[in-house]
C-alpha cells in the first residue's frame, strides 16, 4: 500500500498525469511560433492562451499558425480550456472566463438588429462580423449581445458574449440581495414602478396630442396590470378618439373627381361627412390639444357648406381655444361675412393685417368684405328671393318658383310694378342658380357681363338671358 502511494506521488511530481490524459485523447497542441510585436515569447503555448479559449486563432494574432486561422483556440487546447470529453473546465458556471458559449450570429435585414431575420446568413461564433452586416449575437441562456446595424467595427460573437456575461455577473454581484423575501419585495416594487411610469408617460403623450405613442404606453402598462382602472379608462378613451381621427383624415384627404356641378356636389358630400365625424370627435371630449384642430376643421366645413349659424358658433369656439391666432381670426371673419355682418368682418380682417401686414388671405378677404358691404346697400339678389346667403340650390329654386307665381305678369295684368318685380326676381335667380355666377357674386365681382360699367348699368338696367328670352331689367 505504501509503495502504491509513493508511486502516485512520484507520478504527480513528475507531471505524468498530463501524459495519461493525453493517452485518453485529451491533450494540448502547440507550441506555435510567434514573431509579432507583443508576443509574450518566441513560441506560444496553450497555458498562455487560457483566456482566449473561445476566440479564433486569427483574433489572437495577425499571422496565426497555418491551417488554424478560423479555428477556435479550445480545439487545439482542450486540456487547458477544460473541453475534454465535452465537459466544462468550470462546472456550474457556464459564463466563467474562457468557457462562455456563444450560440450563433443571427443575421437580420434592413441594417437593423430588429429587422427581418435572414437565417441563411447566420455565422458561427468565431467568424468576424464585418462592416455592413446587421444582426445580433445569441449567447447561452437566451442572452443577446452586440445588437448591430450596418455601421460597426468588426468583432466576433465569442468576444461579445463573453463581455456580456462578464457584465451580467458584475451586476449580479453588485445587487447581492440580503434574502429571498427582500429580493421578492424588490421585484414587486420594480414592477409597480414600471407600471406607474408607463401609465404616466402614456398620459403625457395623450395630453400632448401624440395618440400613437400614448396608446403604445397604455398597452404596455395594461400588460403588467390588465385591471388598472385609470389606465384602462384612458386607453379606451384614446382608442375611440384615434379611430374617429383616422376616419376624419381619410375623408378630408380624399381626392374628388368629376367636373363642374358634379364635382361640387361630391365636394359638398365630403364636407358633410367630415362635419358629422368632427362633431362626433368633439363629443368624445378629447384633450384641449386636439380640440383646437377639430374646431378649426369643423369651422371650415360649416363655412364651405354655408351653415351660417353653426359656422359662427364653431369659429368663435376655435378662436377661444386657439388664443385668437391669425388663422382663427381669418376663419371667424369669413363666418361673419357669410352671416352678412360685413362691418364686423372688415374689422376682423383689419386686425389680422395689423398682426401681419403681408397676409394675402387677410388682404383678399378685406377687399371681398368691402365689396359685399357696398353691394348690401344696393340690390341684394338673396333678399330679392327671400333666402339667406347660405341657402342651397334647391332652396333658391323653390323660393324663385314661389315668387315667380306671385308676381307673374299674367296674374298681375296692367301692374307695371309687378312686371318689374318679376324681371328682377328672374335676374336674381339667373345669377344665383348658376354656380360660377353665384361664386363671383358672393365674391363681390360683377356678374352682368360688363365689368367696369356698374354705375351705368345701375342707371340703365341689366341685360340677361332667362328661359331663352332676352330680358332687360330696370331697377328703380
Amino acid at each position: 500500500m505504501a509503495g502504491s502511494v509513493l508511486t502516485r506521488l512520484a507520478l504527480l511530481a513528475s507531471g505524468l498525469y498530463a501524459d495519461l490524459a493525453a493517452a485518453a485523447g485529451c491533450e494540448d497542441g502547440g507550441p506555435w511560433p510567434c514573431n509579432e510585436d507583443g508576443c509574450p515569447s518566441p513560441s506560444v503555448t496553450c497555458p498562455q492562451l487560457k483566456n482566449d479559449c473561445n476566440r479564433a486563432f486569427s483574433d489572437v494574432w495577425r499571422t496565426p499558425p497555418p491551417g488554424l486561422g478560423s479555428s477556435a483556440v479550445w480545439t487545439e487546447c482542450k486540456m487547458t480550456c477544460g473541453r475534454c470529453d465535452g465537459t466544462s473546465a468550470a462546472a456550474g458556471d457556464t459564463a466563467s472566463a474562457g468557457t462562455t458559449k456563444c450560440v450563433k450570429w443571427r443575421q437580420t435585414g434592413d441594417c437593423s438588429a430588429s429587422g427581418k431575420r435572414q437565417p441563411q446568413s447566420d455565422q458561427d461564433c468565431h467568424v468576424r462580423i464585418k462592416h455592413g452586416w446587421s444582426g445580433y449575437c445569441e449567447c447561452e441562456g437566451g442572452v443577446r449581445a452586440a445588437e448591430s446595424s450596418c455601421e460597426h467595427e468588426e468583432f466576433t460573437c465569442n468576444d461579445r458574449c463573453e463581455q456580456q456575461w462578464r457584465w451580467l455577473r458584475e451586476q449580479r454581484a453588485n445587487r447581492q440581495p440580503s434574502g429571498r423575501a427582500e429580493e421578492k419585495k424588490e421585484e414587486e416594487f420594480s414592477a409597480d414602478d414600471a407600471l406607474n411610469q408607463l401609465y404616466k408617460r402614456g398620459k403625457q403623450f395623450w395630453v400632448m396630442g401624440n395618440t400613437e405613442l400614448a396608446l403604445r404606453h397604455f398597452r404596455e402598462a395594461l400588460k403588467l396590470d390588465p385591471e388598472h382602472t385609470k389606465c384602462k379608462a384612458d386607453y379606451k378613451h384614446a382608442k375611440k378618439v384615434a379611430k374617429v381621427l383616422e376616419k376624419i383624415e381619410a375623408v378630408m384627404g380624399k381626392d374628388v373627381e368629376g367636373k363642374g356641378r358634379m364635382k361640387q356636389l361630391e365636394r359638398e358630400e365630403q364636407y358633410e361627412e367630415a362635419r358629422v365625424l368632427l362633431d362626433e370627435a368633439l363629443a368624445l371630449a378629447p384633450p384641449n390639444v386636439y380640440r383646437s384642430t377639430l374646431y378649426r376643421d369643423l369651422c371650415t366645413c360649416n363655412i364651405r357648406l354655408r351653415r351660417t349659424e353653426d359656422a359662427l358658433k364653431v369659429c368663435e369656439q376655435h378662436t377661444q381655444h386657439d388664443s385668437g391666432s391669425m388663422s382663427s381670426r381669418l376663419l371667424h371673419s369669413e363666418a361673419l361675412m357669410l352671416a352678412e355682418r360685413f362691418e364686423e368682418a372688415i374689422a376682423g380682417f383689419k386686425q389680422v393685417l395689423e398682426m401681419d401686414e403681408h397676409s394675402q388671405d387677410a388682404r383678399k378677404g378685406l377687399e371681398q368684405a368691402e365689396k359685399l358691404f357696398k353691394r348690401s346697400k344696393e340690390v341684394d339678389y338673396y333678399k330679392l328671393l327671400n333666402v339667406t346667403r347660405g341657402a342651397s340650390a334647391r332652396e333658391i329654386k323653390r323660393a324663385y318658383h314661389k315668387l315667380a307665381v306671385e308676381w307673374h305678369p299674367d296674374k298681375n295684368k296692367g301692374d307695371e310694378e309687378a312686371e318689374i318685380k318679376f324681371k328682377a326676381i328672374a335676374l336674381a335667380y339667373e345669377v344665383l342658380s348658376d354656380e360660377d355666377l353665384r361664386k363671383k357674386y358672393d365674391a363681390g365681382e360683377d356678374v352682368t357681363g360688363n365689368p367696369g360699367e356698374g354705375q351705368q348699368q345701375q342707371q340703365q338696367g341689366h341685360w340677361m338671358h332667362h328661359g331663352g328670352q332676352h330680358v332687360h331689367v330696370q331697377f328703380r
